[in-house]
């Protein structure tokens, strides 16, 4: 990409237990200070940040239900050093200017070559950390094959990684059963036309 040196890592982890290395990373790396974390979906941002101010880190969040003067001050109170951490969406920090960012944390791989790239080439960005799949992650081998380098993989020391992915049900229920469990069967009936 450059000849700028910023350390590229890849952790390679489940979906399932990445806001767990999150966690795991941030705890036991104090050089990860005022890092930019970056994830896919707001709800998840949510999650993280609650989890990170539960731990007693001063942390807030950007996100797009967020005004943009909100995500602004935000974002400054970031860079001034204010706040510990920064979890964003991948979608804002795309609109943000990063300078005076030093660490970036994708737990979501950048779906934009375009993201990661400017993230990588930013002058005060000295590491970005990516998550990615075990089996396969289709951009981060997109990206490999583009500049036809393999990133470096790394293991978080002391970190319980899954050998298989979790099952997680996109089901919000569970399946009834009994005389209810068919969904038309309580249907009102029609109303019959009446022959003249």
């Amino acid at each position: 990409m450059s000849d700028k040196k910023t350390e590229q890592l890849i952790y390679e982890v489940y979906n399932h237990q990445k806001l767990e290395l999150v966690q795991h990373l941030i705890t036991n790396h104090a050089d990860l200070g005022s890092a930019m974390i970056c994830l896919c979906r707001k709800d998840e941002v949510h999650t993280l940040t609650t989890t990170l101010s539960q731990a007693g880190l001063h942390v807030d969040s950007i996100h797009g239900q967020k005004k943009p003067e909100a995500r602004l001050t935000v974002f400054e109170e970031h860079v001034a050093g204010r706040l510990d951490y920064l979890v964003t969406t991948e979608a804002c920090a795309r609109n943000l200017d990063i300078s005076g960012v030093k660490t970036i944390i994708n737990v979501d791989f950048p779906e934009l070559v375009t993201d990661y790239e400017t993230q990588v080439l930013c002058p005060t960005t000295e590491r970005v950390f990516s998550f990615a799949n075990p089996k396969g992650n289709k951009l981060l081998q997109a990206l490999e094959d583009l500049i036809e380098v393999s990133f470096p993989r790394a293991t978080a020391d002391e970190f319980s990684y899954d050998k298989h992915a979790l099952k997680v049900s996109t089901r919000n229920k569970q399946r009834k059963s009994g005389p209810r469990s068919k969904p038309l069967q309580n249907k009102k009936p029609k109303l019959k036309k009446r022959g003249r």
